[in-house]
């Protein structure tokens, strides 16, 4: 009698924590119903990020290897202090893509869009569940660019860039960003990783089909056209993109798959922005260097020596 009592008040008493979950949880999503991510304010989540007690850590060495990788490694070389060779990765293609000054709002929505779906988190999934959640995609982060700095330390690469400084964004982008980390775009294999740990956090957090379909469609969308942007504003080449969702394929195949790749690649320049022609032949060519990558790394020691091989030959014999 008595472990039938202990065993019914046990029952009892997690029956009602979980419908006060279950209810607060349905609380959360009708309050989040029909909402955007772009709704959601990018201000609270940096600073969400950056003090959060789960990721505070994991954040300062993120911003350390961003600093050394990324900022370090351009302005050493700018200086002389650094001597890696420089490739220049054009393609004749770049040529004919327009550019697009106009498009450099989106250029530089790059951050917001994984940012902006932290502070969707907090409000769907509660503060302390958030934090882990948001340490994980830090994590990833930081390895994205230790992944780039495989290829940066190899050869540096570069693009001819528009001497364009009519609108402060790129008078800042030309300021901050020495143009010298091209190969692989860490603006597209960031847009692909958040795609695909997004939907990710989706899936294991038990989101709704309707939630899925709302914010998945829109993380989706706008990395794509965020990818797009770095053609339209001559930061990269076509080089550029197929080299950093190689990267992502290659180094988080738990969020991003070749096929997630090549109908990533295939989804680019549907609008009719250029002519079709164009588009036609700016996805073959990227399909076309994309799949050459995954091959020749097949048989490779190490993923990156795919791309090594490529800078070598296009240094030696870029295209006319």
């Amino acid at each position: 009698m008595k472990f039938f009592l202990f065993d019914f008040l046990r029952d009892f008493y997690f029956s009602i924590r979980y419908n006060r979950i279950v209810n607060k949880i349905q609380k959360r999503i009708e309050k989040l119903s029909n909402r955007t991510l772009k709704s959601f304010n990018p201000l609270l989540s940096y600073v969400f990020v950056l003090f959060h007690p789960r990721t505070v850590f994991t954040n300062f060495r993120c911003f350390a290897v961003i600093i050394r990788e990324f900022f370090f490694v351009q302005f050493f070389e700018k200086f002389k202090i650094l001597h890696i060779p420089v490739v220049h990765v054009d393609h004749p293609l770049d040529k004919k893509i327009p550019f697009m000054p106009q498009k450099v709002s989106i250029y530089l929505d790059f951050i917001n869009l994984w940012v902006r779906p932290l502070n969707m988190l907090v409000q769907r999934c509660g503060w302390w569940r958030a934090g882990k959640l948001t340490r994980d995609w830090m994590r990833r982060f930081r390895k994205l660019y230790e992944c780039g700095a495989k290829i940066y330390h190899f050869r540096l690469t570069t693009t001819d860039r528009p001497d364009y400084n009519e609108m402060r964004e790129f008078r800042q982008i030309h300021a901050l960003d020495p143009h010298f980390l091209c190969v692989p775009s860490l603006h597209v294999a960031t847009m692909t990783m958040a795609f695909g740990f997004y939907r990710d956090v989706f899936q294991k957090e038990g989101f709704t089909q309707d939630e899925i379909r709302r914010w998945q469609t829109e993380i989706y969308e706008g990395a794509v056209e965020i990818t797009e942007t770095v053609l339209f504003v001559k930061q990269h080449s076509v080089n550029c993109i197929p080299a950093a969702i190689f990267l992502v394929v290659k180094n988080f195949p738990d969020i991003f798959s070749v096929s997630d790749a090549k109908k990533f690649i295939a989804d680019m320049f549907q609008k009719n922005e250029i002519p079709n022609d164009l588009a036609e032949n700016v996805r073959n060519y990227m399909e076309e260097i994309f799949q050459k990558f995954l091959s020749e790394s097949e048989n490779s020691e190490n993923w990156f020596s795919p791309v090594h091989d490529f800078l070598v030959e296009y240094e030696k014999n870029p295209p006319k």
